[in-house]
């Protein structure tokens, strides 16, 4: 090899150790540690203690099975609500406490999945910011379990993390639409509504968008409106694997003026009315936007929308509403079973 081969052949070793140490990529393994749920609809946390130093999530890997677990959320906190591996958290234990998620304040929605949904990798230059002054010093897996485990089973269920100490350009944030209330019994079709003007002067970029409904849920959707023009960020029957799928339009935006709308559609053959909750046997109606900003400040909390949706009907307000709004065209086929229906 000649002197300016080498000289050549030395240049890219050092071109290509500065690329890997500034994507230096490390992984995070979170486990819930063995646990044995005591009864149907048990929710159980676990926490580990995140590096001080700032860092960035880049991939999100679920380890769990719809067979096992009902959804699994991954959180962030000050200081989790119990020091214990494991506790009952968000309903009472079997002393009668009530243990917070954590300590102090809600918790930060960081991800979320349920049945079987894949992994999920945030596009290039963006990352969910942990640590540092960002106050989420700890991880915690927040899991609603389906059933009791059969004897002698236990659950190591959780999340592999993607991460780095690299600062990302964008980081991500999630803004979620909801509602409160009760779904009527023996309605084909009803809908549960809500929306809101945004009013952060902060501009937001949608990357991805989740639904998130139990047994009654056929098709939930969200769209933003600006100047009389509905543009879809998303439409999917919670049914089928709840991850974040890609939006629809990869460039929009989301500013101040706009307003957001979202809309799940419920089906009941029971004879009784059905609360919002956290139970298998309540509902849940859930639009989540996952979107990024070249916001460089702490993002504190998450923007939310919620609405009563016995009181609260997009129809009251709107004088038009999206075609496909409540539509399943174009979406995959799938099976809706309801072990309370009559």
């Amino acid at each position: 090899m000649s002197g300016s081969e080498v000289s050549v052949f030395i240049f890219l070793i050092i071109i290509q150790i500065i690329i890997t140490k500034t994507n230096e990529v490390y992984g995070l393994t979170i486990r819930m540690p063995n646990v044995v749920p005591e009864k149907p609809d048990s929710l159980l946390c676990h926490a580990v203690k995140l590096d001080p130093k700032e860092s960035y999530i880049l991939r999100f890997e679920p380890l769990a099975s719809k067979s096992v677990a009902h959804h699994m959320n991954l959180f962030g906190c000050d200081e989790p609500g119990s020091d214990l591996p494991s506790w009952t958290c968000g309903e009472e234990n079997e002393e009668g406490r009530r243990l917070p998620i954590c300590k102090h304040g809600p918790p930060r929605i960081i991800y979320a999945w349920a049945l079987d949904g894949k992994p999920r990798s945030l596009p290039s230059g963006t990352g969910y910011r942990v640590g540092g002054t960002t106050g989420i010093n700890y991880l915690l897996i927040n899991l609603h379990y389906k059933d009791k485990l059969s004897p002698g089973q236990t659950d190591n269920s959780g999340y592999y993390l993607e991460m780095t100490h690299d600062k990302q350009p964008l980081q991500v944030g999630h803004y979620i639409l909801g509602t409160i209330g009760e779904i009527p019994p023996m309605t084909k079709e009803f809908h549960a509504d809500s929306g809101c003007n945004y009013d952060s002067k902060e501009t937001i970029y949608p990357i991805a968008y989740r639904t998130h409904s139990h047994n009654l849920g056929v098709v939930t959707s969200g769209y933003r409106y600006r100047d009389g023009t509905y543009t879809e960020i998303g439409r999917m029957s919670p049914q089928l694997p709840q991850t974040f799928y890609d939006v629809e339009e990869p460039n929009m935006n989301i500013t101040t003026g706009d307003l957001l709308i979202s809309r799940c559609t419920m089906s009941s053959q029971r004879k009784f009315p059905t609360n919002i909750g956290s139970t298998n046997k309540d509902e849940m109606c859930n639009f989540y936007i996952m979107y990024y900003t070249s916001r460089q400040e702490d993002i504190q909390d998450e923007k939310m929308c919620f609405r009563d949706h016995n009181s609260f009907h997009l129809k009251d307000y709107l004088t038009t509403l999206p075609q496909n709004i409540s539509s399943l065209d174009g979406l995959p086929k799938f099976e809706r079973t309801d072990p309370y229906a009559v």
